[in-house]
């Protein structure tokens, strides 16, 4: 038995899985709270993930039954890019600023063109990705520029599912998959970018983790944590990674010609790779390394779930009824856009973007409309990014969709309408837990193999590479009508965009 637990911005996952006859034997979800009470910023105490975790460990195996000793592998999935510091003590400075945090934008591009000065070329292809705003760096420069006695203090940097593998091992490690979305990972070569450390602080390096590859494990469960969650000690801890990485694992994304879209707080395309691709002249593709081995490149954009939720909430419309909303309109809202920035915009890539909506009617200004058009400018601008793997000569011919967005089958079918392409919901929708359980077993196989590396492969549920699950086919007559939306949607984006680009030169 494995233990699956997928740290997000929302709350922590926790699923139990029977390798042998591969099944989910129980699920658990407990909700974090966040610090927001300034433009900005978004933040978490790495404390309540601890609470989250345990509660959840605690009720999987009330649900079933199992007892301690039949648990022998565990993983963690952790939200990406969030910045946790710890003193010489081990206790945490500050609450973990997290991947959709903004404050740090200025830091960041003083920054980069800093780094561009100094060396005589971009930092993004030094280490082989873009830097990004909700990447780990601007956070640690913003800590650096704004609280220098926290600063000062630290002893240990460490990203979310980092934090958590420390709490359970006592070994300071990371991996290449979750490491490549900090911004000072060399995401060629896998490993710490020094030209980057130094330039941040020389002191710097000592305070980062050590790399091992995916398929090794983190250690072993410590007697301390054992008893925190009720385990028995020296259960076999997997390396972990990014939600990302764990979700593409979950989905059974481990080789070219698959896309994973993820809709949750934020929303994700992902897609495998055995190579890391070029990905000169397109900044939006984020080349990240995966947590099997191979690569990912990955598309994302914010405000997704939650810019839904706000219109749904705002109108007082229950969950249960959000489809039948959704199909009280049609595609376009009778000319109603909504661009649901409301936490800056990451696709395109505007951290100061605000929230608009235009074609205001007598006619469409309803509910049904209102919350049509909001999942239409989610899913056109996380669709975009089809478009830009498809530029890149990355091609698909379907589309798992994961994430709570998953549970709306109206959605489903928009998302299948408006990218031409079939989309499949998994028979388990928690691919980022389903994914750190399989990993665990495949860190777990690998500790006690004496042979050559087990292959990841080996390790997948029949089920994952295969159809299972439900399966939605476009409507080639609702797609044409897309077309052409969707062209009008994007005029409107270039039209925003460029005045707050302009808006930054002045």
């Amino acid at each position: 038995m494995f233990l699956g637990i997928d740290c997000g911005t929302q709350g922590t996952k926790v699923l139990l899985w029977d390798a042998e006859n591969q099944h989910v034997l129980a699920t658990s979800f407990h909700a974090h709270s966040l610090l927001n009470e300034r433009p900005g910023k978004k933040e978490q105490h790495p404390a309540d993930w601890l609470n989250a975790m345990r509660a959840g460990v605690r009720d999987v195996m009330e649900k079933t039954g199992i007892g301690h000793d039949e648990i022998i592998g565990m993983g963690v999935s952790g939200q990406q890019h969030g910045l946790v510091i710890l003193d010489q003590h081990d206790a945490v400075i500050r609450p973990a600023k997290l991947w959709c945090d903004t404050e740090s934008a200025s830091e960041l591009t003083h920054f980069l063109r800093e780094y561009q000065s100094v060396y005589g070329q971009s930092l993004s292809a030094d280490i082989g990705i873009p830097v990004p705003v909700a990447f780990t760096l601007g956070k640690l420069l913003w800590v650096k520029q704004h609280e220098s006695a926290h600063y000062e203090r630290i002893d240990k940097v460490m990203l979310p599912h980092d934090y958590l593998n420390y709490f359970l091992t006592g070994i300071f490690r990371t991996e290449p998959g979750d490491a490549s979305g900090t911004g000072y990972f060399d995401t060629r070569l896998k490993t710490w970018r020094t030209s980057v450390l130094e330039l941040i602080d020389p002191g710097l390096i000592t305070k980062l983790p050590e790399i091992i590859a995916s398929h090794q494990a983190q250690g072993l469960l410590r007697a301390e944590a054992a008893a925190y969650l009720g385990l028995s000690t020296g259960i076999v801890v997997s390396s972990g990674g990014g939600d990302n990485m764990m979700s593409a694992i979950g989905t059974g994304n481990i080789a070219p010609g698959q896309v994973t879209m993820s809709l949750g707080t934020s929303g994700t395309l992902s897609t495998c790779q055995p190579e890391q691709i070029d990905c000169s002249g397109f900044e939006d593709i984020n080349t990240f390394c995966s947590s099997t081995g191979a690569w990912l490149p990955l598309i994302s954009t914010m405000n997704v779930t939650n810019a839904i939720n706000s219109y749904r909430q705002l109108m007082d419309i229950d969950i249960k009824d959000f489809d039948n909303y959704l199909m009280a309109s049609k595609p376009g809202a009778e000319g109603l856009f909504s661009f649901p920035w409301l936490n800056g915009a990451r696709l395109p890539n505007l951290p100061g973007a605000r929230g608009e909506i235009s074609g205001i009617t007598m006619a469409n200004f309803t509910k049904p409309h209102l919350i049509r058009s909001v999942v239409e400018g989610v899913t056109f601008n996380l669709c975009k990014g089809i478009e830009i793997f498809n530029a890149r000569g990355l091609v698909f011919d379907s589309v798992s969709i994961i994430g709570g967005g998953a549970n709306s089958r109206a959605w489903c079918g928009m998302i299948a309408d408006i990218t031409g392409l079939t989309v499949t919901r998994p028979a388990v929708p928690d691919a980022a837990a389903l994914g750190a359980a399989i990993q665990a077993h495949w860190c777990y196989r690998n500790s006690t193999s004496h042979a050559e590396t087990v292959p990841l492969s080996e390790l997948l549920p029949e089920w994952l590479t295969s159809e299972q699950g439900e399966t939605i086919a476009p409507d080639p007559v609702i797609s044409e009508q897309y077309r052409q939306i969707c062209q009008d949607y994007h005029a409107e984006v270039d039209r925003l965009k460029a005045r707050y680009l302009n808006e930054t030169t002045h």
